[in-house]
């Protein structure tokens, strides 16, 4: 996380107390911008982030199973 976008800008004893998702077409233009925003909006997203601490692996499921509102696959 230190080559993290703004990492020196984050107070990370604090926490993360809220992100920001932009959204963009494949023009890099803000959908919020576009004159055909009404295409993007409302816009429903189900978003997880994992911060692993430095020195630890990644480890894709969760240490007691999977949840149970978890998407079928």
């Amino acid at each position: 996380m230190t080559t993290f976008w703004q990492n020196d800008d984050i107070v990370w004893s604090e926490g993360i107390k809220e992100m920001h998702l932009v959204l963009e077409d494949d023009r890099n233009l803000h959908a919020h911008k576009r004159p055909d925003s009404e295409k993007f909006f409302p816009t429903k997203v189900r978003m997880t982030l994992t911060r692993v601490s430095k020195g630890s692996t990644y480890s894709p499921s969760p240490p007691d199973g999977p949840r149970s509102d978890a998407a079928p696959k």
